[in-house]
């Protein structure tokens, strides 16, 4: 008889290693997606709002956001049914079909916007339509219905999110300090407030009014509120039309500029968002009217038939892509150049003291410091070039021999360095004492929201370094002295490029890393600019001083001051070798 063996896999079991995921856990998931900081979720519910068809709105915040966000609008409001679905993954009232998705025109479409929220935060909606008798309240705690009940209110919706981030406390640790959330929900409210001018925002917090916008209020006078009086005095109108596109708006002067983005407002039928495309369509429309590495300022309304663009991009609705996108680019490169051609673009003499990007101060009291204190440099072992006899081409690079080669040095570059290493030098030594300029009269200064935010940020340490700042009234400041080292800069080009560089996302968490900053950007503007020519004796000490300065290999930016060619290199490209 055959015997029959049975093999039996111990510890075996029917579980697949593939399993839906638990709702919660989706939930989070998708609100990681969609809110990642206070200000997406103070936009979520602002778009609710307006496609609600509010005319007016108040953002109410407290810690910036974290602690509490209250909305209020006077919008169409919801029933109790809708109320019990509205805050449920997938739920809307603005799209109903997939061929609704070619032709969107609300913000919202998603249905996961209160989803999102709900997962991660307690949220109280209080909501009444305008022929109910009474509102309805509905208590929420990550994503489960708390309390249902009844409540005497105004039409409209008032949205509570409290404790933002309860549930998923590591999302904290990527956040930034209260006053640089406090700030992107400003700029957040800041682009809603310029594509909707009919609507009245109010925003406070820690129950402060930051701001209170009219209805009615045109958009002229929101930008000067909001962005300042130096960006209004600056701005050129834009108008144009083809066949089924629109674009309206603003760009500033060529002399004002930024270092960044940040002041580029781009909307697409009403929606802000960001698009590189168009960027680069307004930049190249400035040619050479800008610095390479400035950006352009502008706020820009374009409109087109909805089916032309898919704003089903992005999880925030932050990109869309266009049908025709070269007809886009050309289309907003148009309305640019015709503006910049057609409009007065001179250069007025207010504008030039306040806002010009390069004066030259090569003989600038920071020069002279270094001049009277020259410091005898050790000269290191290395292939060191000649001073002798160089040559300037094109007004941008010298050229001279190496020992083993030859040597192109970029003039500004290196010019940039030496007075870096200068200017530090001067800076460390009366660090100490911290000697200040005062100036005469004190300047005023017109911020934005934003800006005046950014600048308590990072007052004290600016303080420290010999700044005196006086708050003067709501965004105004006035400047009443600087470090000593700088007390021939014009202190408004000084005092604006530093807050756009600080604005830039990028830390300083100590006063060296801060002034190091600041010394580098004094350099770059002091030093001598591409085009400019040398004679043979300012050659040569340029060469001298780079020789003798420490660290002389690269500009404080990080560029090559120097690139040297082997002699060994040439015998190989002349095909001798």
């Amino acid at each position: 008889m055959q015997t029959k063996t049975i093999t039996v896999a111990v510890g075996s079991t029917n579980k697949t290693k593939i399993h839906h995921l638990p709702k919660d856990v989706i939930a989070k998931i998708a609100a990681g997606e969609v809110i990642e900081r206070p200000a997406y979720a103070v936009k979520e519910l602002i778009e609710n709002a307006l496609d609600a068809k509010a005319d007016s709105v108040a953002i109410h915040i407290e810690e910036s956001g974290l602690r509490k966000i209250i909305v209020t609008d006077n919008g169409e409001g919801m029933d109790k049914e809708d109320l019990e679905e509205c805050f449920k993954p997938h739920t809307t009232s603005k799209l109903q079909t997939a061929e609704q998705l070619s032709y969107i025109h609300t913000f919202g479409f998603r249905g996961e916007a209160l989803a999102s929220i709900a997962a991660i935060s307690n949220v109280t909606i209080q909501s009444k339509t305008e022929k109910a008798i009474s509102g309805t309240s509905i208590e929420i705690t990550d994503s489960v219905v708390k309390k249902i009940s009844p409540i005497g209110m105004p039409g409209g919706t008032t949205i509570t999110v409290a404790d933002l981030f309860h549930s998923v406390p590591g999302r904290k640790k990527f956040l930034k300090s209260y006053r640089t959330e406090l700030r992107h929900i400003i700029a957040v409210i800041t682009s809603f407030a310029f594509a909707n001018s009919a609507v009245h925002f109010v925003l406070t917090h820690n129950k402060k009014i930051i701001f209170d916008l009219p209805k009615k209020q045109n958009l002229s006078e929101r930008i000067k509120l909001l962005l300042g009086t130096t960006i209004f005095f600056s701005l050129l109108p834009v108008n144009y039309e083809k066949g089924a596109l629109n674009i309206s708006g603003f760009i500033a002067k060529p002399q004002l500029t930024t270092t960044s983005n940040q002041k580029q407002f781009i909307y697409i039928n009403q929606r802000k968002v960001s698009d590189k495309f168009i960027s680069l369509a307004v930049k190249d429309a400035y040619g050479n009217l800008l610095a390479s590495k400035t950006h352009p300022i502008f706020i820009l309304f374009v409109s087109l038939p909805y089916e032309y663009v898919d704003v089903n991009v992005h999880p925030r609705k932050e990109e869309v892509r266009f049908v025709d996108a070269k007809m886009v680019y050309d289309s907003v490169h148009a309305a640019v150049s015709q503006t910049l051609t057609e409009k007065n673009i001179t250069y007025y003499l207010r504008e030039e003291k306040g806002l010009a990007l390069s004066d030259k101060i090569t003989n600038s009291f920071a020069g002279r410091l270094l001049k009277e204190n020259q410091i005898p440099w050790d000269i290191r072992a290395h292939d060191k070039i000649a001073t002798t006899n160089p040559v300037q081409f094109h007004n941008l690079y010298l050229l001279t021999q190496t020992k083993y080669g030859i040597a192109l040095i970029d003039q500004h570059g290196a010019h940039e360095r030496i007075l870096y290493e200068q200017f530090m030098e001067a800076f460390l030594k009366q660090k100490k004492e911290l000697p200040q300029y005062h100036l005469s009269t004190p300047k005023l200064f017109d911020l934005s929201f934003s800006e005046r935010e950014l600048l308590h940020e990072y007052l004290p340490q600016l303080e420290k370094l010999g700044f005196v700042i006086e708050s003067f009234k709501d965004n105004s400041f006035l400047l009443h002295a600087m470090p000593l080292v700088f007390q021939d800069r014009n202190p408004e080009i000084l005092f604006t490029e530093l807050l756009e560089d600080l604005m830039q996302k990028k830390s300083f968490k100590t006063i060296d890393s801060l002034s190091q900053k600041m010394i580098a950007y004094l350099a770059c503007r002091a030093a001598i600019k591409a085009g400019e020519s040398l004679t043979k004796k300012q050659a040569k000490e340029l060469l001298e001083k780079l020789e003798q300065t420490n660290n002389n290999a690269t500009c404080p930016h990080g560029r090559p001051t120097k690139i040297i060619i082997a002699i060994d290199q040439l015998h190989r490209m002349f095909k001798r070798k």
